[in-house]
Order: C-alpha cells, then structure tokens, then sequence
C-alpha cells in the first residue's frame, strides 16, 4: 500500500520575514474638520498625508511586531493686506498657519489567514507623536505668530488589514480602522487615518 505524501502549501509569509509597507492614510479629518468649520470663504486647507511607513518582523507563523512612522502636513492660509515697499502702498498678501504632525508607535499583529498570495491580519500599536504650528506671510514688512503648547500626544492604532502579493516579494496592501489617531491632553480623542493603502515589500 502506497501513501501519498501532501506537501504544506507555501504561504506569502513565514517566520523571521521582514516586511516594509510604505502607504498614504485617508481622510484627513483635521483637515476636513477644518474646511467645514471655517465660517470665511476666502480661507484655504491644503495638506498631504498620513504618510505611513511601516517594518514589520514575523516572530512566528501568526504573531509579528513591528515600528510604525506617520508624517502628515497641513495649512491654513487666507488673504490680507500688506505693505509693498516697492509701490509703497497696501495691497493684498498670502498668510497662512502650518501644522507638522508626526508620529512613532510600537505595533503588534496577529495574522489569521495566512495563504500563497493572501496575509490577513489584526493589529493594534501605541506609541507617541508631536506637533509643530508656524506661521508665514508673503508680505515683506508684515509679520504675526501663534501662541501655542502642546505636550507629546499619545498615538493609537487598531486596524484590519490584508496583503496581496502579486510577486513573492511585493504586494498591495490596505487598511481599514484607526490607522493614525491622537490622544490630546490625556482626555481628548482625534482619529486622522480610518483608511490606508500603499505598497508592501519582503526584505
């Protein structure tokens, strides 16, 4: 009698894997809470990011950890008078408010679907982040700061995710759930990122 031997399926991650996923986060909520509550017309939101950046290490065939970076930018500006010293006269200049944020958690996932071309999985980090607000005017003589003190938020993440590898060694990625949020004063809670997607490399 003859026994066919099965052999194990290979799986799109294993054990001592490193991986790095490089993604964008949307929405920016600040920036959309920002756009809806400003009152003046004439007032203007740009920005970009989350930028997300990710290094992930397979402890075994379902539990990894990891370090997570966020970068985002964003900018108030509006129009106002100035003084223009080649006409020496008023006429209208750009002034705006810049907000830098980033961000450095310490994440864990539980993978729980594991295929040839699939990874799904869980996960949750923590970790801390800084603000940084400036201000800027296109007016030569006309100058103005923003009083401000903010301590180091707290930075939280809880998403699911899957992968997608088209090769063994690169994939799609996305993220559904609290990709980026900030913990403000210990008491106040601001999500940034509910979606993220990107690029994912095996090194």
């Amino acid at each position: 009698m003859v026994f066919a031997q099965t052999e194990t399926a290979p799986k799109s991650i294993q054990k001592g894997n490193f991986t790095l996923s490089a993604g964008y986060g949307v929405p920016s909520i600040l920036r959309a809470y920002l756009k809806y509550n400003t009152s003046r017309t004439e007032y203007t939101v740009k920005g970009w990011g989350p930028y997300m950046l990710k290094l992930d290490y397979m402890l075994n065939h379902r539990f990894s950890i990891g370090l997570n970076a966020t970068y985002s930018f964003s900018r108030l500006s509006w129009m106002d008078g100035g003084w223009d010293t080649s006409i020496h006269a008023l006429r209208p200049y750009e002034y705006g408010i810049e907000a830098e944020e980033i961000s450095v958690s310490l994440r864990g996932n539980y993978h729980f679907l594991v295929r040839k071309r699939i990874d799904a999985y869980a996960g949750l980090g923590f970790g801390y982040g800084r603000f940084s607000l400036g201000t800027y005017t296109e007016a030569p003589v006309n100058q103005f700061s923003v009083a401000y003190e903010f301590p180091k938020p707290l930075a939280l993440e809880a998403t699911l995710g899957m992968r997608y590898y088209i090769r063994p060694w690169i994939g799609l990625y996305t993220e559904l759930g609290l990709g980026k949020s900030w913990i403000l004063f210990r008491k106040k809670f601001l999500p940034e990122s509910l979606i993220q997607f990107g690029l994912n490399f095996k090194i």
